[in-house]
């Protein structure tokens, strides 16, 4: 209950920016996301020091206006404070975040190796061994087993590859399977399929709309700027990933794009980004992951990382969709909520291989850690975490330990790391682009808000207050 003695303070960390008029305020161990603060409301944010107390917040307001009574000061510290952009007596305990077990489990089921297209930048390699019924069975059976037994509320099954529709059938087997098991243990189950879109007939779109499967589709660039995606024989795959688009769009099959960015495709990231926005579709951008199997140079720099990023943003600044980007514009920096590490691998995240060996990371697949005939795969996925020192968090690399945005990017991916720096426990090579994006990225989700006025359902609140008479 607040008095006109309640003493508001600013967390520590906290980024503001101007955006189109408002206040945007970002405090990076809120589970709100970002706020909005229109002029009234930050006219008030302002003049947060630690030392005044409500009273004299009110007795500056009637300054401005005479109309102000002391409850419309009450009203908008009270959403500051459930917007989590102020405290009054003591911080919140980011623990309280970081100590909640995850309860949404990600499955990645890599049911073949094979593929229809030869991507330049492939991490697979390519055979004919794919994923048998017995072998199906058994990984959604003990991964449904271990999720309740380890108090999962929510499983998300990505199915991959190679291309996952060149066994399409089978995996509508695999997915009915999991509705009722999973019906059972009384846990939600959510699908998608990763495909190269080529295979993404109007019959394939119509069973996945019918079933409730979403799909993401990879593509890099317009006509020659995909060329990293070619088929066998080198041609390109462009106009058929488009044709399988247009079936999705046609049918309304809920999807995303998911791009890979690459020296040979980085200056077409801005048309791409056009073309996307015009369309509805939304996206995400990925940088490219060195792998074995890669024999020419594809990893972009950070000078032309930033700079066609940056014309991108801007595109989708002028003109933001009503649903969010801000968790897909910059790779592996999330804002959904504040988190310790980058992604779920070790925590809330398996990756099943053809043969049922399990693997910490789709990007090793090469390197097992355990099988689904294990007794508890939870346990499997947490003991094969394999940066070092084991459980290592962001809080223990060194120069993000001190950094604003430790809490979203939380380092970046530690195989890229380790690649390029030979160690775990520093920053990513990615910082540079990071620290230069991520307030753009900010500005792109409050000016969507601004746009809209909307919450939506990750829980990036656009928080306006009423207007006080100021």
């Amino acid at each position: 209950m607040l008095s006109k003695l309640s003493t508001p303070h600013l967390y520590s960390n906290t980024y503001t920016d101007n955006v189109e008029g408002f206040l945007l305020v970002y405090n990076p161990i809120s589970e709100h996301g970002i706020s909005i603060l229109n002029k009234e409301a930050a006219f008030l944010f302002n003049l947060i020091d630690g030392k005044k107390k409500l009273d004299d917040f009110f007795n500056l307001a009637k300054k401005e206006s005479a109309e102000v009574e002391f409850h419309d000061i009450e009203r908008v510290f009270n959403d500051f404070f459930h917007s989590e952009i102020i405290f009054f007596d003591s911080p919140k305990n980011k623990n309280i975040i970081f100590q909640k077990p995850p309860k949404h489990l990600g499955v990645w089921l890599h049911v073949t190796n094979q593929c229809n297209l030869r991507c330049k930048y492939c991490y697979v390699r390519k055979t004919n061994e794919k994923m048998n019924k017995k072998t199906g069975v058994k990984a959604i059976q003990n991964i449904i087993r271990d999720a309740k037994k380890n108090n999962f509320k929510k499983i998300t099954i990505k199915f991959s590859g190679g291309e996952c529709l060149l066994e399409f059938n089978y995996v509508l087997e695999l997915i009915k399977l999991t509705r009722t098991l999973a019906k059972k243990a009384d846990i939600k189950s959510d699908f998608v399929v990763l495909t190269n879109g080529v295979l993404l007939s109007e019959k394939i779109a119509n069973t996945l709309k019918e079933k409730k499967i979403r799909a993401a589709i990879s593509l890099d660039g317009l006509q020659k700027y995909n060329d990293n995606r070619v088929f066998p024989s080198g041609k390109s795959s462009f106009s058929y990933v488009e044709k399988g688009i247009n079936n999705l769009l046609k049918i309304k099959v809920p999807f995303n794009v998911s791009i890979t960015i690459t020296s040979k495709n980085i200056e077409n990231i801005p048309d791409l980004t056009k073309y996307l926005l015009k369309r509805n579709i939304p996206f995400a951008f990925n940088f490219y992951r060195e792998n074995p199997y890669v024999k020419e140079e594809l990893e972009g720099d950070d000078k032309k990382l930033v700079k066609y990023l940056r014309e991108a943003y801007l595109l989708i600044y002028n003109n933001p969709p009503r649903y969010s980007l801000i968790n897909g514009l910059l790779d592996r920096v999330t804002f959904s909520k504040p988190h310790l590490y980058t992604c779920g691998m070790g925590n809330s995240y398996i990756v099943v291989r053809q043969d049922g060996r399990i693997v910490p990371c789709q990007m090793t697949l090469e390197k097992p850690i355990g099988s689904i005939d294990d007794l508890d795969l939870i346990k499997t996925m947490k003991d094969g975490n394999f940066v070092k020192p084991i459980g290592l968090t962001v809080e223990g690399k060194n120069p993000c330990h001190t950094c604003q945005w430790k809490y979203i990017c939380c380092g970046g991916c530690p195989l890229l790391t380790f690649k390029q720096k030979g160690k775990y426990i520093v920053n990513s090579p990615c910082c540079a682009v990071y620290k230069a994006l991520i307030p753009e990225v900010l500005r792109i989700e409050a000016k969507r808000l601004i746009k809209y006025g909307i919450r939506d359902n990750e829980g990036h609140i656009g928080e306006m207050p009423s207007q006080l008479p100021l």
